[in-house]
């Protein structure tokens, strides 16, 4: 069942909140993603602005002097609120909405996950220099950051990190290996070359596209192709 309708974000702002989330968005933003897989996740009830980066509103300027994007309103009894930061939206709302909780009870578990997260950072700077290159670049990185998470795989002998069901870690970094599959338009037999490297990696990528929130907000590895090979237009999208 889907909670969640589309809108365009324009000259006025939106009406107040009643009984809904807000998530201002741009297409093809990885953090935005995040934060959509999590809402579906937790099945709560959500409209979704789009922006234009290079023409963002007044009003929303107003509201969101640093411009960070994605921002989430939330309906309080002391007006609509904001939050920013797509790692701080996500556990927001873990918690907000106890049912299917997505981070581990375990502490400690808990804990390595957000390691993993920063871990993945270096795979993100790797995808961005990849991109910015015309994939000539970056691969190295995003090479290591994968061996990382393949052994991580290994150790908890589980098809996702989450366990039997994807959890926050697997929700957290699918954006980013979602976009990766573009780089089988590149070099097929290249690509498929390193799913012999990382096997445990390449079947838990097999099991998200097949998870109903994934598929969700599912782009094709063509589409992902067709957006990053316009500079401009990557820039304004992915670093936001």
């Amino acid at each position: 069942m889907s909670y969640y309708d589309y809108k365009v974000a324009g000259p006025t702002p939106p009406p107040a909140l009643t009984d809904k989330l807000r998530l201002y968005h741009v297409d093809m933003n990885p953090y935005g993603h995040r934060v959509l897989l999590i809402l579906e996740a937790k099945k709560a009830k959500y409209e979704v602005y789009r922006l234009d980066p290079l023409n963002l509103p007044t009003w929303f300027k107003a509201k969101n002097p640093r411009l960070k994007i994605p921002v989430l309103e939330i309906p309080t009894e002391h007006g609509d609120k904001y939050l920013f930061e797509s790692v701080v939206i996500c556990d927001y709302l873990d918690e907000k909405y106890a049912a299917n909780p997505l981070h581990s009870r375990d502490p400690y578990v808990k804990a390595q996950d957000r390691l993993l997260i920063e871990r993945f950072n270096e795979l993100i700077k790797g995808s961005l220099e990849c991109f910015d290159t015309n994939f000539a670049f970056g691969s190295e990185q995003i090479i290591q950051t994968l061996d990382i998470f393949e052994r991580e795989l290994a150790v908890r002998g589980t098809y996702y990190f989450g366990g039997d069901r994807p959890g926050m870690l697997d929700y957290m970094i699918w954006p980013w290996v979602e976009r990766l599959y573009l780089l089988r338009c590149v070099n097929e037999r290249k690509f498929d070359e390193k799913r012999t490297i990382f096997p445990n990696f390449a079947d838990w990528g097999d099991q998200m596209q097949l998870d109903r929130v994934v598929k969700k907000h599912a782009n094709s590895p063509a589409e992902y192709f067709e957006y990053y090979k316009n500079a401009r237009t990557h820039t304004m999208g992915y670093y936001l």
